[in-house]
């Protein structure tokens, strides 16, 4: 079999059993990788009902057919669990370097269960695989717990996947990071590894993957390097990375504000990407990536900042930035850096943080209930002062902890005014009241508002549409902001291709809708690796089957159609900027959301995917799963 390692790891943390599981080559033609087939192993190993922190919750690791190979954007690897903070299915997606050293260890995913007797980490070295004692890297920042790995295994080249002290603590929005500065961000997958008392995966692998046509892999990658050098667009991207989203999220009035007050910010042009680049940042990069869109610190120019933790990104600003009235880029970046120490989602943090604010300024909550803190809006110092107290799960960072969902359950006195979470999980840094379509996604989505699972709003705002675009049926001119049927057209038909980025774990800035490479170019490079000669039409079935599985499994855990709504704070109008006095129209949500309804295939009460949508997609046992 060409393209996967052939090998799946199942290791039961409470025995510590680890066995190897060979599927044939028509499984891994139906799920392809990353959390498509990761959504199998939750979904057949999870019984309904089951707490995800408890030692019966199960979470997968896995790559796809063309992780190994040397390819621009080819380096990614998904975790798949049931999420503690929305009690559904969990997808997060990392680059970095893990997942490449992982397919050169020998295994194409590892599924955990059980929970280990005491801490543990997992090594896996050339398709050996052994758990050993973790309790000299429990209660150690990330950075000093890699080291240690290392240390004690003697090689400084192992790549570590790791939860920090917020994991072990079990943060409602813990993460895993690998390298300190390369996140599976959202949904607190690091909590439930801490629930398991596994602190972190150590890979060190040398078995190449065998690939059906290297020399037409070779080719591939060699023609991917020249698309991206001789391309304007993505140079300017690989100049200033995602935080060149500052500038244009302020001039469409989508940057967030003062948790989300308003789309414009007063300070903004502080935290463009020229006054960090001057100062602070330098680009970073992913494994074997000719973009490099990642940012780090310079620690060349700042002593302030620990450069081993990367850089923050634009969620990150947006989010710890504008959203909480701070301007200060030391600021930003210390909190960045906080972030990546003790391994928590600066989305979450953000939007738990201006929540409190929010709270606070209102005259809700008082310094009492949050622990002595001035939590007001531009207050850099008390929000470091939290971050730290989250990270370490002291005080009221206890609570803080749990998310901002919960945060108005515990305050009540109608906090949940200014709440903006769907199904328990914050917004990220993009506004639905700038880009229509997202209200339909953050609603409908799975695992919860999320900005990666469809193309943004911006990229149909005057013709010529995106020829990408185009060819799959998005072909007319909207305003961003607007809310209708063309936008749930544009969510549902942009939604398959980027699960499929997700299924094949790749990047969606190379494999995307943009001017570098589309999802008929991942068909080549997958035909390159595997010899499937496979078609676009059947993988974008596997990115579909992926989403389906995923509806169907919140489904079985009681989620309705009640649980695709947007919070009220959706509708209440923005104060100042681009959009003042603009609001979500209620009726128009709820069209385009039944409309996506629809096109999803998703029916009734409790919007499951239907029978004949199932089988259409080869799902018959998801249909008995339902059933359940």
């Amino acid at each position: 079999m060409f393209g996967y390692a052939g090998k799946i790891l199942h290791v039961d943390l409470t025995t510590g059993q680890l066995e190897v599981e060979t599927p044939d080559e028509s499984f891994y033609r139906m799920y392809v990788g990353g959390s498509c087939l990761g959504a199998y192993y939750v979904m057949n190993g999870m019984k309904g009902g089951v707490d995800p922190l408890s030692p019966e919750s199960v979470m997968v690791f896995s790559i796809g057919p063309i992780t190994g190979a040397n390819m621009s954007g080819a380096c990614r690897h998904a975790i798949t669990g049931k999420s503690p903070m929305t009690g559904g299915i969990m997808a997060t997606e990392a680059g970095g370097y893990w997942a490449h050293e992982l397919r050169l260890s020998g295994f194409d995913a590892i599924v955990l269960k059980g929970k280990a007797e005491k801490p543990a980490y997992l090594w896996i070295n050339d398709g050996e695989v052994e758990l050993r004692d973790g309790s000299r890297i429990w209660g150690k920042t990330t950075k000093e717990a890699q080291q240690v790995i290392r240390d004690e295994l003697g090689d400084p080249k192992i790549r570590v996947a790791q939860i920090g002290i917020s994991g072990e603590n079990l943060c409602n929005y813990a993460n895993v990071v690998n390298e300190l500065a390369h996140f599976n961000g959202r949904g607190g997958m690091g909590a439930v590894m801490g629930s398991k008392n596994l602190r972190a995966i150590a890979v060190r692998g040398t078995q190449k993957p065998e690939f059906y046509d290297p020399e037409g892999m070779k080719g591939f990658i060699r023609r991917l390097i020249s698309d991206i050098r001789n391309s304007e667009q993505w140079q300017a991207f690989k100049q200033n990375g995602t935080l060149g989203e500052i500038e244009a999220q302020s001039l469409i009035g989508g940057l967030p504000t003062r948790n989300m007050t308003s789309g414009n910010f007063e300070g903004a042009e502080a935290l463009y990407t020229e006054s960090f680049n001057e100062t602070l940042i330098k680009p970073g990069t992913c494994h074997a990536c000719a973009l490099s869109c990642k940012r780090h610190v310079d620690g060349s120019r700042t002593t302030e900042i620990d450069p081993a933790y990367g850089g923050p990104e634009y969620e990150t600003v947006g989010m710890v930035g504008s959203n909480l009235g701070i301007s200060d880029k030391v600021a930003v970046c210390k909190l960045n850096e906080i972030s990546a120490k003790y391994a928590y989602d600066t989305i979450s943090f953000g939007a738990t943080a201006s929540f409190i604010m929010e709270c606070y300024e209102n005259g809700i909550i008082t310094k009492e209930d949050i622990g002595g803190l001035d939590l007001r809006f531009g207050n850099a110092e008390a929000s470091i002062e939290l971050a730290e107290m989250i990270g370490k799960g002291e005080g009221f960072g206890k609570l803080a902890a749990k998310g901002s969902e919960l945060l108005a359950k515990h305050f009540g006195r109608g906090s949940e005014k200014y709440l903006l979470t769907v199904k328990g999980k914050e917004f990220p840094a993009h506004m639905p009241q700038a880009k229509g379509s997202l209200a339909i996604s953050y609603a409908v989505i799975p695992y919860g508002a999320d900005h990666c699972a469809v193309e943004m709003d911006t990229s149909i705002t005057v013709a010529p549409i995106p020829p990408r675009l185009a060819a799959v049926g998005v072909d007319r001119p909207e305003d961003p902001a607007a809310l209708n049927i063309e936008k749930s057209k544009l969510k549902w038909r942009t939604q398959q291709a980027y699960s499929l980025d997700d299924t094949a774990c790749v990047c969606m800035v190379i494999f995307g809708f943009g001017p570098v490479k589309g999802h008929e170019d991942l068909v080549e490079a997958i035909n390159y690796a595997t010899g499937w000669q496979t078609s676009l039409v059947e993988m974008l079935m596997a990115g579909e089957r992926r989403v389906q599985m995923m509806r169907a499994f919140n489904v079985r855990e009681g989620f309705t159609n009640e649980d695709d709504v947007l919070p009220e704070k959706m509708y209440v109008p923005l104060e100042g900027g681009v959009h003042d006095g603009e609001a979500i129209d209620r009726g128009a949500f709820y069209e385009t959301r039944d409309f996506y309804y629809e096109l999803a295939g998703w029916t009734g009460k409790n919007g499951a995917p239907s029978t004949a949508k199932l089988l259409s997609l080869n799902l018959d046992w998801v249909v008995d799963f339902l059933k359940q």
